[in-house]
């Protein structure tokens, strides 16, 4: 008779899963490698889980930087020359009027963008831990959208930009103690007739966008350093 041979029971192999190699300490403390990770997860990659307002929204401020700077070749801060400048950029300029209107629908998309991206964050619940601190570098962000979406309302120059910066320089002058010196700093003197002043311009051109874009990158490395985005 022939010898049985017991064959030990194999278990079923378990599906391997391929971890990601860990991240070298260097790596990690380097600020434009958070921008750019090695990786990222496959979940996040398709469109409906952010619907990309924050990119669209930083989209908008390049081109509005772009716009912006082609602009101030021509425009001319002040009562008596705000308004006349806009009026030489749409009809005198070359392309003047397609570069205004780009940077003003520019300037429009971005609001939309970032209210929808706030409502976005809001919904999915992303504000809450460890993303408190990012989330409030993103109610400073929407707060400087707004200001500067106002401020370039007032460099039109028009009589009703001089009347709504008369209704801000009232507003904030009603905050006890430092409500006027706030809307000095912010507004200068602006006349009835002009919101156009010096002060708003330099605000608007060097100030706020210096402070939105070191808050962007800021928003973005934060990202990375709390764990990226996740799906819904």
């Amino acid at each position: 008779m022939k010898d049985h041979v017991t064959v030990p029971k194999q278990e079923p192999k378990q599906k391997e899963t391929q971890e990601p190699a860990p991240i070298p300490e260097g790596y990690k403390k380097n600020f434009v490698n958070h921008l750019r990770p090695r990786y990222i997860s496959d979940g996040v990659l398709t469109v409906l889980n952010t619907f990309c307002l924050g990119g669209f929204s930083f989209l908008a401020f390049v081109v509005l930087g772009i716009t912006g700077f082609l602009l101030m070749f021509h425009y001319q801060p002040g009562e008596s020359t705000g308004f006349s400048s806009i009026l030489t950029l749409a009809s005198v300029i070359p392309y003047g009027g397609v570069i205004r209107n780009l940077h003003y629908w520019a300037g429009q998309v971005m609001v939309v963008t970032v209210n929808l991206h706030m409502l976005r964050v809001v919904r999915t619940q992303a504000y809450k831990s460890p993303k408190q601190l990012n989330w409030l570098v993103g109610v400073s962000l929407l707060i400087l959208v707004l200001v500067l979406d106002f401020t370039g309302y007032l460099l039109i120059g028009s009589q009703e930009s001089g009347a709504a910066a008369t209704v801000a320089v009232h507003i904030l002058g009603l905050i006890p103690g430092m409500g006027a010196g706030l809307a000095q700093i912010l507004f200068g003197e602006p006349s009835a007739l002009s919101g156009s002043t010096l002060v708003v311009y330099v605000w608007h051109c060097l100030g706020l966008p210096l402070v939105a874009l070191f808050l962007q990158l800021y928003h973005f490395w934060r990202i990375r350093r709390d764990g990226g985005v996740r799906p819904l």
